[in-house]
This record gives C-alpha cells, structure tokens and sequence, in this order.
C-alpha cells in the first residue's frame, strides 16, 4: 500500500494545493458577501473533497482538522452559525495550517504541525454537538445504518431555493457517469462532475450518496439525477471535457426514482444513507467523443521546446542556403517543412501557455490580511484573468507582483481618515489587471492612492548622495520614478515588516528585464500609482529586428518596436546637450547604439536609418548602420562569465551560422 500511496502522491499535493487556492479565494468573497449560500457551498465542497482524499491518502492529521472544518462549515450553511469576523479568521488560520502540512508532505520533511488548539477553536465554535472524525468512524464500523432506515428530512437551504428556481419547468434526467478504469482521486474527478451540473440545473439525487461517492464508497460507475432545461446532448459535451471521465449515459428519467432519492437540496447530497451497489453491464453504449488530458511534468515542456528552437534554427539555415541555388522543387519541400515546423511550434507554445489566474488567485487573501494588519480598508479588484503567459514567466513573476501590491496597501493606499478628510471614500481601491500588448502581456498594478510624492524622492535621493542639487533642477518626473529602481533607496522613515529597507522595486525591475520584458511607473498627484509588467510571451522564441552596427549584427525584440525610418544627419536637433529628433511632430531623442556598445563612432553625415522603440513610458529612436530586416529567433542564454554584461538579454544563431546579440533595451536606453 505504501508503493501504491507514493505513487500518488505528487496528484494529491497538486490537487491540494488547487483546493486550498480555491478556498482561500471563496473565503475572502464570502466577508465580502456573508450571506452567499452559493460561496458557502463551494467552500465546503472543496473542505469535503479535501478531506476525502486525505483518508483516501491516510493522512489522518488533515483529514481530521478538514472533518471539524466542516462541521463549522455546516453550521454557517444551514444558518446556525453567522459568519462573523472572527470565524472568518479561524478559517483563514486552518487553511494557513492545511498549506503547512501539504508542504511537509510535498518536501518530506517530516515537519508535525500542532493542530490541537486550532481544532479546540473550531469545536468551540459549533459547540461540539457533531461527532468528531474519529468518533463518527468508530461509530460507522460500530453500527452501519440498515437498507430500510431512512434519512431524516432537512428544511431546503437557500442555495436549494436557488437551484429550484433555476430548473422551474425543467425536464429530470438520468445520468450514468463512468471514469476511467485508472483513475485516480476519484473523489476529484467527482467533486468536478457535480460543480458542473450544479452550474447546468439543479441534482435531486445520487446513487451512491453524495457522502459515499466522495469517500471513494463506489467503483467506476454513479448515477445522479438531474433537473435541467439543458439537452442531453449538451450535458454529456460538458461531462466529457472533465478529464478522466470515461463514458457519459444520459436519458430521460420521468416517473423514475432512485432508491432511497433524496428531497432536492442544492448541495446537501451528503446526508444520504450509506449503501454499496455493485456497477451495471456497460452493455453495447454507443461510442462518445470525449476530452481528455494529463499533467506533464514542465521539465519535459522545456526539453520539447529546445528541440523545436534547434529545428527553427536549421529552417532557417535551410532557407538561408536555398536562396543561393534555383531549384524549385528545394524551394517547395522547404515552404512544407516551413509551414510544418511552425505549426508545431505553436502547438508546443500553447501547451505551454496558463492563464495568469494561476498566480493571481494567490494575492486576495494577502491583500486582505496585509490591509488589516495595516489598518487599512481596500478594495481589491481583478482583470483579465484568462490572459495566458508561458508557464516559466508566470512562476517568475510571482515576487514581483507580490512586492508591488505589498507597496500599493503600505504605500500607496492611504488611512481612511485621510481619505475622508481628502474627499475621498473610506475603502481605497487596487486593481490588478492583465492584458494583451502585440506580442507582450502586460500586468498592471494600480492604487488610488496620493501618488508618489517626487518631492520626497529629491529628498531620500539627496541624503543617500544618489543625485546633487544641481542634477535635481534638470530632473524630469520619469528620472525621479526610476530612482524608486534604485537598490537600497527607499522613502519610508520607519522600518516595517512590509517596507523601509530599500528592497523591492530595484528586485522588480531586474527581474522584469531578466524575462526580457520591461517595468513601467507612473504616477499623478492625488489619483495614484501604476506599475506595468510588460513581458514577452514566451521566453524561448521571439520575432526580432536584425540591425547591423560597425559591421557586427545584433537582434531587437520585434514587441518593443515601434517603427523604423530613414532620417537625414541635417534633422539632428540638441536639446539640452542630448541629441533629438523631429518625427511627424514628435520629439524623440536619438540614441547612437555605436556609442552605447563602446564601438567606433560612425559617421554622421549623410542619412541613416533609426529603429523607434518603446521605452516607458516615451519613445526613443535608437540610430543604427543598416536595418537587416524580420526573423524569427530563438533565445540562448548567455553564458554565467557573460551574465554581468549590462545591455545584453541573451543570442542566437542565424541562418548563416553566425551568433547575434539579443539586445536589451531598456538597460541600454538607461
């Protein structure tokens, strides 16, 4: 049993983690809605299925501590107890504890958590009427309830009302849902198929109980019984996008009734008698389409997607030698393979790509303990949670975001009182958002607080010597933000446990530009501060602008280009000793990538061309030899002696075998 368990493990810790997200996320909308019978059924749900697979797994300390979770669970749901502040905060510490011991499992460390006074609070809370979870076993084993005895009757719930409300008029159906021979957690998988027809109508019945089927008491195959005005067509489509569902029989099921069936109430399926009942014949079903998927581990992705860089790059090579010779029938096999390879690089890419709620799930209940701890009242809203970013961006972000909207509550959002007496309403309010930029995302962190006071940043920046007096009068507002970036700098007098020691956006910006991507500041007195991430797709494969300086070729991300141009040496403007130019009525400073590389100066007379990029928050064009013209690229790092070279975000090969330079832009411009 020990082999088959370790086995499983890593599905257990995956699956625990999502549950204990979900959790975390249903429990910070339920304070704001206390009253929500549709949020209080998620959370127990997720409790119920989170302790079915810790028996299943025989981790009996998180099955015991979900088990007095859900007795206080129960008492909010059926009205006994009210949602109060205090309850809501013991929740919040179980679920801090259950993450604790996932982690001791996950690392093997052996780690035991004490969580006697936390189970003590909670059975203090619901008054320790129901039976505890060792209790409530020995009794099962002690007395099993008989064929004949029936369930005592309960009121229907609210979330019930809902539901009945919903399938008014509807028509009763007859489900058989079979899973997979191999599945495992089967729990999981039935946790799921009830969210979704939860969602479709409205379930009056299970065979086995609810409780039964989320204790794993059943073999492959279950039956519900559903109240919906959906087709039975468009129910079985939706089942079968769950994974590891096998087979989904639906039919009508007027004047039919299971054994035993229970009065509708939404959620509270699991109060039903305990009874077994052996599969039925599959027989001659006819065949399903069905949706299946599996987990694979990222290290695999990322061995799939350099092999697909290595064919990008003799593609290329292929093309770059077949432009030499007139042989059509080469040309034609080379367009194939072209179209080929890049179809299964966008395949590769997909598989790759997850939405960035993965990680911005994580950030409500921070927020909300972080105001609370701060004394603070905020409002925290999200956008654009199903934009997708490769999956090695999106764990990088993660610190990022979480030092930005650590400084957003600390520094950004004021104390209510002075938000009244500003005219401002008592809660302040921080957004994140998400959104597609060409071929960049960009994740915008925004207060409404004060702004950033650039007065208070001359000061700090004088007292460290980061700037003189006299360089202060010629300081614009985007040379005062980006002393904020500076390591070590820091406006706060006193130090917390959230700012004050000159850590933070310097990590920020090194770690955007590290993805190749950029961070972008602005602020306005009075109405607030925005910090944008603004970060490639994907890591691996780019589009980029080949130009060419003092003869050596250099490559620039295709997503930071604005445009090019040809401009003549006589346009050549100074502006307070920096050069500039005049472009359709625009002022850009020009900036000669000879001079920022440490080459030989080039001519300037004459005309030459210019590549505008887009460099928070204003453009500039950067003068170049030659332009060289589009291609796609794939991205090496550099090696660790390189890694300290300042201006550079990697190479790669081009189709003439030599190695080009990834430039990095905004490193460069600063």
């Amino acid at each position: 049993m020990d082999m088959d368990i370790s086995q499983y493990k890593e599905l257990f810790i995956n699956e625990a983690q999502e549950h204990l997200e979900a959790l975390n996320q249903s429990m910070v909308d339920l304070e704001k809605d206390p009253g929500n019978p549709d949020v209080l059924t998620e959370i127990f749900r997720s409790a119920h299925t989170l302790k079915g697979m810790s028996a299943t797994m025989g981790f009996d300390q998180l099955t015991e501590l979900t088990h007095e979770m859900e007795n206080v669970l129960d008492g909010l749901r059926s009205g006994d107890i009210e949602v109060s502040t205090e309850i809501v905060d013991l929740l919040f510490g179980c679920f801090d504890m259950l993450g604790a011991m996932v982690s001791a499992i996950a690392e093997e460390s052996g780690a035991v958590v004490d969580t006697q006074p936390v189970i003590d609070a909670l059975r203090e809370v619901y008054g320790g009427a129901r039976p505890s979870y060792t209790d409530r076993e020995a009794a099962k084993r002690k007395k099993p309830r008989k064929a004949e005895e029936k369930p005592e009757e309960k009121a229907v719930e609210p979330a019930a009302a809902a539901a009945e409300e919903r399938a008014a008029g509807a028509g009763r159906l007859r489900l058989r849902i079979t899973l997979d021979k191999d599945c495992v957690l089967k729990s999981v998988r039935v946790f799921m198929i009830f969210k979704k027809l939860s969602r479709l109508g409205r379930i009056v019945g299970s065979k086995p109980s609810m409780e039964d089927l989320e204790d794993e008491k059943f073999e492959r195959s279950f039956e519900v019984r559903l109240e919906t005005a959906e087709s039975e067509e468009d129910i079985r489509r939706a089942l079968l996008t769950i994974a590891e569902v096998y087979q989904v029989e639906v039919s009508p099921a007027e004047g039919e009734e299971l054994e035993g069936e229970e009065a509708p109430r939404a959620a509270a399926l699991r109060e039903a008698e305990e009874r077994e009942i052996a599969p039925e014949p599959m027989g001659a079903a006819p065949p399903t389409v069905r949706t299946q998927s599996v987990r694979v581990n990222i290290s695999r992705l990322d061995n799939l997607m350099n092999l697909i860089g290595e064919l990008v790059i003799n593609r290329t090579r292929l093309q770059e030698i077949s432009s030499s010779y007139n042989i059509p029938e080469l040309k034609e096999a080379l367009a194939q393979t072209a179209r080929l390879t890049a179809d299964l690089q966008d395949e590769v890419m997909k598989t790759r790509m997850v939405p960035v709620e993965h990680i911005f799930n994580r950030f409500p209940r921070m927020v909300r303990d972080l105001a609370k701890s701060r004394g603070k009242e905020v409002d925290f809203a999200m956008e654009g949670r199903d934009i997708e970013l490769d999956r090695t961006i999106l764990d990088e972000i993660s610190d990022p975001l979480m030092h930005l909207l650590r400084n957003a509550v600390d520094h950004g959002i004021d104390e209510p009182e002075e938000r009244e007496a500003r005219g401002k309403p008592r809660r302040g309010s921080i957004r994140l958002a998400a959104r597609r930029d060409r071929n960049y995302v960009s994740i915008e962190v925004s207060d409404d607080g004060q702004g950033v006071d650039l007065g208070k940043i001359f000061e700090a920046a004088l007292e460290a010597g980061l700037v003189t007096a006299e360089e202060r009068l010629s300081f614009s507002e985007e040379d005062a933000l980006r002393l904020l970036a500076t390591p070590g700098f820091s406006t706060a007098r006193e130090i917390s446990g959230v700012s004050g020691r000159g850590v933070g956006l310097d990590v920020v910006k090194n770690k955007v530009e590290s993805l190749g991507g950029m961070l972008i500041m602005q602020t306005a007195k009075g109405e607030g501060t925005t910090f944008a991430l603004k970060l490639p797709l994907t890591l691996a494969i780019i589009q980029a602008l080949l130009v060419k300086v003092q003869g050596e070729i250099y490559a620039i991300p295709l997503g930071m280009v604005a445009e090019t141009a040809v401009i003549s040496s006589h346009d050549v403007r100074y502006v307070s000793n920096q050069e500039v130019i005049f472009l359709r009525d625009e002022t850009l400073p020009l900036v000669r990538l000879s001079r920022c590389l440490g080459l030989a100066e080039t001519n300037g007379k004459g005309s030459f061309p210019v590549v505008v990029v887009e460099v928070a928050p204003r453009s500039v064009a950067i003068a170049v030899d030659e332009l060289l013209g589009q291609q796609e690229i794939v991205i090496t790092s550099l090696d660790r002696f390189l890694k300290g070279i300042k201006g550079f975000g990697g190479a790669t090969i081009l189709g003439t075998g030599e190695v080009a330079l990834i430039l990095d832009i905004p490193t460069l411009i600063s």
